[in-house]
């Protein structure tokens, strides 16, 4: 039984209504921080970009995502618009409370043009990041007014030949143009790159792995790289479900630390609804 994964497949060839056609036509990248995943994992990060130091907590995500109508194309290679949304939040084990750190708000709304496998997106994308309120007693830490608002491009691509063809492999590269940046009050540009393997197709029981590079116009904690390897469970209301070990190494994904590095690593579940 094969697994219903939008980053490694065509949409399928079905009868569907030009309003809400299927959702695996709004595809999410595997590795990338950001994209709206629901999720449950342990994390551990040495150096910790909060002010506990290093040790063990806890992060979860919930996230909607909608394809909400087929504008043109054919079956096999619409082009459609989509609403996501997702949050993110960071939870201490420091502390018997466990208080709450960090937390992350994304919203999007992507324009996905397929064309024989690959994709192209082009996507209105908001971010804000709120300090807890635990935290900031705790430590006395003043919140940034972060956030970014613009345009973000992605070109995923599935070699046709090679061994690239025979791992099941994607590539994509993409930049973000941040109209609306605090606190930086300016532009800010972002690009990134990424690595898909995948060569069972999302079948149950299987392992994938992907690799995430990210990096921030001004950024001076260089690039943010974060890896993936996990395997597919079963479907969960027929939608990809996985088990996964993750890395992080570089500036923090969490908003209100993207100025600090950290070296990240976790384990847990993964759900694209």
């Amino acid at each position: 039984m094969s697994l219903v994964l939008a980053t490694a497949m065509t949409p399928a060839v079905c009868a569907s209504p030009r309003l809400f056609p299927p959702r695996e036509t709004v595809p999410a990248l595997l590795a990338a921080p950001r994209e709206a995943v629901t999720k449950s994992q342990l994390v551990y990060a040495n150096p910790n970009p909060a002010a506990y130091g290093p040790g063990p907590a806890g992060e979860v995500a919930v996230s909607v995502t909608a394809a909400v109508v087929r504008l043109g194309g054919d079956l096999l290679n619409p082009l459609v618009i989509g609403l996501e949304g997702a949050t993110f939040a960071r939870f201490s084990f420091a502390v018997v409370t466990r208080e709450l750190v960090n937390t992350d708000w994304v919203f999007g709304v992507p324009v996905v043009w397929w064309h024989n496998g690959h994709w192209l997106r082009f996507r209105y994308y908001h971010t804000s990041s709120h300090l807890g309120d635990e935290y900031q007693q705790r430590f006395g830490t003043e919140a940034l007014n972060f956030s970014r608002d613009g345009i973000d491009l992605t070109a995923y691509l599935r070699p046709s030949r090679g061994w690239l063809e025979r791992w099941g492999a994607g590539v994509y590269v993409g930049t973000l143009w941040s109209l609306n940046s605090h606190p930086e009050e300016k532009v800010v540009r972002r690009v990134r790159a990424g690595l898909e393997i995948d060569p069972s197709g999302g079948e149950r029981w299987k392992p994938y792995g992907a690799v995430d590079v990210e990096l921030e116009e001004g950024s001076r904690r260089g690039a943010r790289v974060t890896g993936q390897l996990g395997i597919w469970l079963p479907q969960v209301e027929g939608r990809p479900l996985r088990l996964a070990v993750e890395l992080l190494q570089g500036p923090s994904a969490m908003g209100q630390f993207s100025t600090k590095s950290t070296r990240r690593m976790a384990v847990g579940l993964l759900w694209n609804p």
